[in-house]
């Protein structure tokens, strides 16, 4: 287990080793903390891995204490769409950057997965869904074969995975196919489907169905839902009429939104474009990538007036070259990819398209709560006001954790909010502003009340 053992100091100035502290209970003294009504400061208490009580001065008696010295406690950090981080690949393994080539045997596989969860946690995200590229079949039901069984044999994180999108599998139209591989695309199959729930034993969480498929793709798409799975739909290139038809079927989420591509049109034929259709509809939240690149900040405004916060995820779309810092160009599946001479960003060799993303959550908060309290000219609305500083973490605090909790469905005890019954998923910050950057300096993370970071 490569979780670091969690040190508390108790009422009396004693240390407790948490790591062997069964219950997970202590209290938190002293924070900033970010809940859905605002910020406060005050103490939170967690029993058994779970949040109990939030208030002004708790008591701790006997139990492990942590001084947080007026530094933001905040939930977890959920990302709903990341492919890897750390070298590994969901959909194809562990990347070996001296033959440039992917290793997918097990032990390989286990190891990569690992020091992946690990960047995770580091950098506060302790929610995440692994997602799946296009790809051959049997190389993606191989990848959830030993993600379960990696689960099974290290119990301790399944906390942290929360489980499957599959993305790339039942894509359509290669215009649409931005960085995914259109020699992979398949035929939308309800035994295709049912192929992939099953080797998910109970993870899956999302699926993407753009909503060109047809009028053929709204029962699978009702059969999704009615056993909890969210059905998105991105790099599509349907109509407004194609997507609403969608919505109304269960479809509520749109993958990383601009980006993909998927259809924009300013016509009135078949009522716009996909995109035309995400922006007017309250039941599609809307997945972004806050990296600045995918998305430019003035756009990233612009949506979050359109749909208001509470219907926009931040998400990192994040691929196994994040935190491989001598990496330059890459292969995936004849895909040819380089990184950014600033490290920033991914693109494909020869070709106006992004590859994912080297953007950690906690890059992304950085990002989003910059841009909130920037005033700025946008491109569709005239000017964005400057928000405060403390509402603008609040505000990305529920797009980076709240909003992408809702997207999991069945987790009852992940909501990603400081509220009493939530699991104790935590991040304990500072969080300063200089000019136009916004700096979090994580100083502790929590997963199910254990200190992991």
């Amino acid at each position: 287990m490569a979780f670091r053992p969690g040190i508390g100091v108790d009422s009396l100035g004693h240390t407790s080793d948490l790591e062997n502290d069964m219950n997970t209970s202590f209290v938190i003294k002293d924070a900033k903390l970010v809940t859905p009504k605002g910020i406060f400061p005050g103490d939170l208490r967690v029993d058994n891995g779970n949040i109990i009580e939030l208030s002004g001065n708790i008591d701790a008696g006997n139990l492990a204490c942590y001084q947080a010295a007026g530094a933001y406690l905040l939930p977890g950090f959920v990302d709903i769409h990341n492919h890897g981080a750390a070298g590994w690949d969901f959909s194809f393994g562990t990347y070996d950057q001296q033959t440039g080539e992917f290793k997918k045997d097990k032990t390989s596989f286990f190891a990569g997965l690992e020091n992946a969860l690990q960047q995770y946690l580091n950098s506060g995200c302790t929610s995440v869904l692994l997602t799946t590229m296009a790809a051959p079949l049997e190389g993606l039901l191989e990848s959830i074969e030993y993600l379960n069984g990696f689960l099974d044999e290290n119990p301790e994180y399944e906390n942290l995975v929360a489980g499957i999108n599959i993305e790339g599998t039942f894509l359509k139209d290669p215009q649409f196919a931005g960085a995914q591989n259109p020699d992979y695309f398949l035929e939308l199959k309800s035994e295709t489907i049912e192929a992939l729930i099953d080797a998910c034993q109970g993870r899956l969480r999302i699926m993407n169905i753009p909503p060109e498929q047809g009028p053929a793709a709204l029962p699978l798409i009702e059969n999704l839902v009615d056993r909890n799975i969210t059905v998105a739909g991105g790099h599509t290139g349907s109509y407004a009429d194609q997507f609403v038809d969608a919505v109304s079927a269960g479809l509520s989420l749109a993958v990383h939104f601009l980006n993909g591509p998927s259809r924009s049109s300013t016509k009135s034929f078949q009522g716009g474009g996909a995109e035309e259709a995400i922006l007017r509809s309250d039941d599609v939240l809307v997945e972004i990538i806050a990296d600045g690149y995918h998305v430019g900040r003035d756009h990233v405004r612009d949506i979050i007036a359109r749909k208001e916060d509470s219907r926009v995820v931040i998400i990192t779309d994040s691929m196994f070259a994040t935190g491989l810092n001598d990496l330059r160009s890459f292969t995936l599946l004849g895909l040819h990819g380089e990184v950014s001479d600033n490290r920033e960003y991914l693109r494909q060799v020869g070709k106006d398209s992004l590859f994912g993303s080297v953007l950690t959550m906690q890059k992304a908060f950085e990002n989003t709560v910059s841009w909130l309290t920037i005033e700025m000219t946008g491109v569709w609305q005239r000017q964005h006001d400057q928000v405060d500083l403390e509402s603008a973490i609040c505000i990305a605090s529920k797009m980076c954790s709240a909003n992408p909790s809702g997207m999991i469905r069945g987790q009852e005890k992940l909501h990603g909010q400081l509220i009493p019954g939530d699991q104790a998923n935590l991040i304990l910050a500072s969080i300063d502003k200089q000019d136009e950057s916004v700096q979090m300096d994580i100083k502790q993370v929590w997963l199910g009340g254990r200190e992991v970071s």
